[in-house]
């Protein structure tokens, strides 16, 4: 297996060219955070350093409302699952949700320093994990509250198991666990064994019958793991020797495809590796000039859009490994970014200041 030719892109020209459609420059600084809404995908939210967060027409860049009120870096966004709601906090823990069509605030509370927030993908409930280690669940508007406690160590990321009734939660330590979000029973958690030791966990992902998670740590590893008896099946390595640098291999992201046996990572050490679930091994590594931060499968599960440090989005073919497409436009490295549900318009945000919009050709 050969690394995939990267198309090259002078820097020079990066500032000269951008084949955005719509650039959005309400922000005052760093954007962190972009997310478009899942139903109509006619709205994005986006937040950043300026402790703003507004929700806009994709198509237009027009300003819909900005979301006031906070005081620290808006670092989370997103919509609920019907679009009716619009989900927002800031990094020191305050949580508000918004209702679209009125504008208004709904329903608001803080926690501590804010880690993450992510809805339910069906019914109006809201997951959260924090600094300190605890995760929060809330139901939408009454604000029945659940707190599922911490390992003693900050929860860093969390996703919905497909089942809905089910969540799984990674932490800072490197452990995982999933809990039974009724009850708050913890259904299994990684073994503390020397072959499950793995540092602080960035993102995890869980394939879609709800069977396997995926991790994304610092130390250069993701690692499968089972949803039922929490037992680490593979472990991936990004580079084949250990990094002279702690973080910098660390896997910032991962996902599996919706309709290939394959899944993918995105890492500093600059690589895309598209992993074959069935064999194990890596089937492409897609080099990038810098660090990959963020990386996203389409809906058909056969393309992976990539967000990299030079500033620069990609798309990926996941079966041949090729570049398919480049965005650029970007003058600062990309943070975040979002796809609409029918996969025809591309969001980057970007330490630029900007959020731009790709909109892509039938």
């Amino acid at each position: 297996m050969e690394d995939a030719d990267l198309r090259d892109i002078e820097e020079d020209d990066n500032d000269l060219y951008d084949n955005s459609d719509v650039v959005f420059t309400e922000h005052e600084g760093s954007v962190f955070v972009v997310s478009v809404d899942p139903k109509y995908g006619k709205y994005a939210v986006s937040g950043g350093e300026d402790d703003k967060a507004f929700v806009w027409e994709i198509i237009t860049g027009k300003v819909v409302f900005e979301c006031t009120g906070y005081k620290d870096s808006v670092t989370c966004a997103c919509f609920n699952a019907d679009s009716t709601l619009v989900a927002v906090g800031d990094m020191a823990g305050n949580v508000k949700v918004w209702k679209l069509e009125t504008k208004q605030v709904i329903w608001s509370f803080e926690t501590s320093d804010l880690e993450w927030l992510m809805w339910h993908p069906v019914a109006p409930v809201l997951l959260a994990g924090t600094q300190d280690g605890e995760s929060w669940m809330w139901k939408i508007p009454s604000g029945d509250l659940k707190t599922y406690h911490s390992p003693g160590s900050s929860c860093t990321c969390g996703v919905f198991l497909p089942d809905g009734k089910s969540a799984s939660f990674g932490y800072a330590d490197g452990s995982v666990k999933i809990i039974e979000l009724k009850s708050g029973d913890i259904k299994c958690s990684t073994s503390k064994g020397k072959n499950s030791k793995q540092e602080g966990i960035n993102h995890i992902a869980c394939d879609k019958e709800g069977n396997v998670l995926m991790t994304a740590s610092i130390d250069g590893t993701s690692k499968l793991i089972s949803t039922s008896t929490g037992k680490i099946s593979v472990t991936y390595r990004v580079t084949e020797e250990k990094s002279d640098e702690e973080g910098e291999s660390s896997v910032e992201c991962v996902g599996f495809s919706s309709s290939l046996p394959l899944a993918a990572s995105a890492s500093l050490n600059n690589k895309l590796t598209i992993w074959d679930l069935k064999s194990g091994q890596a089937r492409h590594k897609c080099i990038h000039p810098a660090g990959v931060s963020v990386m996203k499968w389409n809906k058909a599960g056969t393309s992976i859009y990539t967000a990299c440090l030079d500033g620069i989005g990609r798309l990926w073919n996941a079966r041949s490994g090729e570049l398919e497409n480049t965005f650029v436009g970007h003058s600062d490295e990309i943070y975040d970014i979002a796809l609409t549900t029918d996969d025809k318009c591309f969001l980057s945000a970007s330490a630029d200041g900007s959020v731009r919009v790709y909109c892509m050709e039938d």
